[in-house]
């Protein structure tokens, strides 16, 4: 059952990444409104007290913090960055290098067709369980 680890500030955006996620393939959400609380969560993730997400969608422009923090703790961990990351938000030019800076390969603009984001999440699934063969 494929678990996605979503950060999303905003209840509409939230519903819509969670129907996009269903229908990419995942069963279960771990949903966050804080960059805090999900550094919390992939920490005990690592630890083995929660499960470990297939993947992550990151908001980076969340009104009350950043997602930024959450990539920055994702990219400073080998453990974590076998976790594919698609980073859902606004873009800009700058978030795109901040993005390529950390490794995050999948950057996906909310202005885009939902489609899109459904592509960018299952090949997450397909990538998560490939290195679980590995």
């Amino acid at each position: 059952m494929p678990l996605l680890l979503v950060l999303e500030d905003n209840p509409a955006d939230l519903r819509r990444a969670a129907d996009i996620a269903r229908r990419a393939g995942f069963s279960e959400l771990e949903v966050n409104q804080y960059a805090g609380d999900a550094k919390a969560y992939l920490e005990k993730a690592t630890g083995g007290k929660v499960p470990r997400p297939d993947a992550i969608l990151v908001d980076l422009a969340l009104g009350h913090d950043s997602g930024f923090e959450m990539l920055r703790f994702w990219h400073s961990s080998p453990q974590l960055k076998k976790i594919p990351v698609v980073v859902w938000t606004l873009a800009r030019a700058t978030q795109l290098e901040i993005c390529r800076y950390f490794g995050v390969q999948l950057l996906v603009s909310k202005d885009d067709d939902p489609n899109v984001l459904r592509e960018a999440l299952a090949s997450t699934i397909e990538e998560s369980a490939r290195d679980a063969t590995i």
